[in-house]
């Protein structure tokens, strides 16, 4: 399956061959990449550890008995750009009300593959990628589309504990400078 997204996604950046994308390898595994236009998003290897750091604490306080998170971690795809995304009727907020007209700053669109929106920054933690990879995390314990309405009531997936794990993974992303 990972060759088939691969395979795929070199498809995608041939055809977009003007506007400089590359897909680069991220380092915590051979299977796991992103895309990004020159040097726009965060170094590879702050992705990598920002993963790593997400994967070792989901682990301790959700778990992950059959190994499906780490699996899906491992064969992740993320794309990086600096355009917004403009979503009508379509996202939810965290309490899973219907937003009607807003910008996106990370989408999780299947298991695998996360879109998110580069910031000035340049550092993980100023991006959504820790909220994504929960949605990621869901979808791979059996959680249809990742739990899309967050802590609303169309999924039962995601609860507080989430968002709290969430803001407690962005601080250690802070403290480590990531």
């Amino acid at each position: 399956m990972i060759k088939n997204i691969i395979i795929i996604c070199s498809l995608f950046l041939f055809a977009c061959g003007g506007t400089n994308k590359q897909m680069i390898n991220l380092p915590h595994s051979k299977y796991s990449w992103q895309i990004q236009v020159g040097s726009e998003p965060p170094d590879t290897k702050r992705v990598s550890q920002a993963i790593i750091l997400f994967y070792r604490q989901w682990q301790m306080r959700f778990g992950d008995r059959r190994g499906k998170v780490k699996k899906n971690l491992y064969e992740l795809m993320i794309e990086w750009s600096s355009e917004k995304k403009i979503f009508q009727d379509v996202g939810r907020d965290n309490q899973g009300r219907l937003v009607k007209k807003g910008v996106v700053g990370g989408m999780t669109i299947g298991p695998t593959y996360i879109w998110l929106r580069t910031n000035p920054y340049k550092r993980v933690f100023a991006s959504s990628l820790i909220h994504e990879l929960v949605h990621v995390a869901l979808w791979a314990d059996g959680c249809r589309g990742g739990d899309p309405d967050h802590e609303g009531d169309m999924y039962v997936c995601w609860t507080p504990e989430h968002t709290n794990f969430i803001r407690h993974l962005n601080k250690l992303l802070v403290r480590f400078d990531i």
